[in-house]
């Protein structure tokens, strides 16, 4: 089961990444191609990822070859999330986002207890700092007006995308995700849907 949902995500990203590169060879705006590199970054890891189960059948339990692609996915995100940002946007105070800290932070303690201690505070602390970053986002999108206001859908998007990941950490601690009642086979699946989300969403944010 757990090849089938990475499949799927495989195929979402991928999907996502010729629309994204589609709408930035029409527009060549830099928030496309920088949505772009994200599905791509993210399909390359799904990709690894599944090949590596299909030939081994096991997880690597190592610092593997797909985490260098799903890490630079999330880099590529959060410079999305800055170029989408206004300077007015980046100078608002938001006491909310500092609730990333402190949901991410006792968290990563917990994921370091199970699995590799730095890939652990390198996932939480990207994690923490693009929710920070919505978080306000969010805050700030919902006084504006219009397309501005029209960035609260990206913002959300991008916090289900964080909740799903945790979620889907959280359960790989306590469930195997090799059968279909598996709560973790079920996060794997909600967070292919909410990654191919993220194109529509952006693209009311950055329409004229």
């Amino acid at each position: 089961m757990e090849v089938i949902s990475n499949l799927l995500q495989a195929a979402v990203t991928l999907l996502g990444f010729f629309l994204g590169g589609i709408r930035y060879l029409k527009s060549r705006k830099q928030e496309y191609f920088l949505l772009t590199c994200f599905y791509g970054c993210f399909f390359l890891g799904s990709l690894y990822w599944t090949l590596y189960l299909l030939l081994f059948s096991k997880t690597p339990q190592v610092f593997y070859v797909s985490e260098f692609g799903w890490v630079a996915s999330v880099i590529f995100l959060s410079m999305l999330q800055y170029t989408l940002s206004s300077e007015e946007e980046r100078r608002f105070p938001c006491r909310k986002a500092l609730s990333a800290v402190l949901i991410g932070v006792p968290l990563c303690m917990f994921y370091c207890t199970f699995g590799d201690i730095l890939s652990n505070l390198l996932w939480c602390g990207m994690m923490i700092i693009v929710s920070c970053f919505s978080i306000r986002g969010l805050a700030y999108a919902r006084r504006q007006r219009g397309t501005a206001n029209s960035m609260k859908y990206f913002h959300i998007w991008v916090l289900c995308y964080v909740t799903l990941e945790y979620a889907l950490w959280t359960s790989g601690c306590f469930w195997p995700g090799d059968s279909i009642f598996s709560p973790y086979c079920w996060f794997d699946l909600l967070l292919a849907g909410c990654l191919l989300a993220l194109l529509p969403a952006m693209g009311k944010a950055v329409q004229e």
